[in-house]
């Protein structure tokens, strides 16, 4: 026989069982949205390295591209030189003027190649240092981005274990502006600002 004592336990085990399995809902939530949020990290670390190594390798190729514009800078400064003393020679021996002349002709085409050489190696070289300074940019935000998807894995962590919910809110709000952030990483790529 059921006493009405009997029915109460059990009515008041069923509803701590079910408010159980409703605080259980929501912390399993929460270890999946740690899940994701690691996973987002993990992909916002791997793009920071990457953009940090191609801001590097810019770097590097920019400054090969520097020396070789001022190698070229170097040789153009040398040709006037020497077209300066042909000219000073030709006024001091007029006899040797006609094959000096050639000669200044000769250097002075050197001359504009030079220049020439000069004005496509500085334009590649901004092009390279304005792609490492995209690639630094990207790695900033891409890094950013890291930091705060971390946070809300920390949040997400301590919500489950001290069950606090709205710790698990402010993960969850963390980690949508860190897919935002690495969005706009991946969208300054693409579309960089000028």
């Amino acid at each position: 026989m059921v006493t009405p004592a009997d029915k109460l336990a059990s009515a008041h085990e069923t509803t701590s069982f079910g408010e159980a399995a409703a605080k259980r809902h929501w912390i399993d939530h929460a270890a999946r949205t740690t899940a994701v949020l690691a996973v987002l990290a993990a992909v916002s670390s791997g793009q920071y390295a990457n953009q940090f190594s191609r801001t590097i390798l810019a770097q590097a190729e920019a400054s090969d591209q520097w020396s070789y514009y001022q190698s070229k800078s170097i040789k153009k400064h040398l040709m006037n030189a020497q077209i300066e003393l042909l000219t000073a020679m030709a006024t001091s021996a007029p006899q040797a003027a006609a094959d000096l002349d050639k000669l200044r002709g000769k250097d002075s085409a050197e001359v504009a190649r030079y220049q020439k050489e000069l004005d496509e190696a500085m334009a590649k070289a901004r092009s390279i240092e304005a792609n490492k300074n995209l690639h630094e940019r990207q790695g900033n935000w891409f890094q950013g981005a890291f930091i705060i998807l971390q946070a809300g894995v920390v949040l997400c962590t301590i919500a489950s274990s001290a069950r606090r919910k709205e710790l698990w809110a402010v993960a969850i709000a963390l980690g949508v502006l860190g897919l935002a952030v690495v969005a706009y990483g991946f969208f300054i790529g693409v579309h960089p600002p000028a």
